[in-house]
């Protein structure tokens, strides 16, 4: 495995601490469920970054067909990660829709998400450049990731912004809808790379 990928797993891991820290005080400070549920997803995708870089390591050091195990092993781990956040998101997107709170909207909050949207578009783009180099699993999970991530913010973005006009739980309905779109994409990837496992 080149550097390529490591470059690529190192700069997912601080980019999207990043935007797990920017996201949580946006999420802290309007009482958010949409929006904290999906910091919480870039935690995720932080842990996944470093799953990865641990699978590069092992890559470059093991030959190609234990290589290619290992990549299968560290897409699967990425998406029970994926899985584990979707979970997340229905089981307290369901909790809010039963005990709704009010969520506080500032012009801002909603500049910053969408500034979040398009950081990770590019980081999206960046996994595919480093992809079309070296071609890998691993990468193309994480580039995925980053796509759905975009929804799921413009979800949240969708959620503050309805939450000031109608009067309704639209925040926990949101948290809920993102959720199971992740849950159901991290789950097809875990069957694929559970068969591929599994018959090699």
């Amino acid at each position: 495995m080149k550097n390529v990928a490591i470059k690529a797993g190192a700069l997912g891991l601080v980019l999207n601490f990043l935007l797990f820290l920017l996201k949580l005080y946006i999420g802290i400070s309007a009482n958010s469920l949409a929006i904290y549920c999906d910091a919480v997803n870039n935690l995720g995708d932080s842990l996944a970054c470093v799953v990865a870089l641990s699978g590069f390591w092992l890559m470059r050091r093991l030959g190609e067909k234990q290589s290619l195990r290992a990549q299968s092993l560290c897409t699967f781990i990425i998406s029970l990660l994926i899985a584990v956040t979707g979970f997340f998101f229905i089981y307290h997107g369901t909790e809010r829709l039963m005990y709704p709170t009010p969520v506080s909207y500032l012009v801002k909050y909603a500049v910053l998400l969408a500034v979040t949207i398009a950081v990770k578009l590019l980081m999206g783009w960046m996994f595919r450049a480093f992809r079309q180099k070296e071609d890998s699993s691993v990468l193309r999970a994480l580039e995925l990731d980053c796509y759905l991530d975009c929804f799921v913010t413009a979800a949240a973005l969708m959620s503050l912004v309805l939450n000031d006009l109608v009067r309704f739980a639209v925040d926990g309905t949101f948290a809920i809808i993102a959720g199971g779109i992740i849950t159901v994409s991290a789950i097809k990837n875990l069957v694929h790379e559970s068969k591929y496992l599994i018959n090699n």
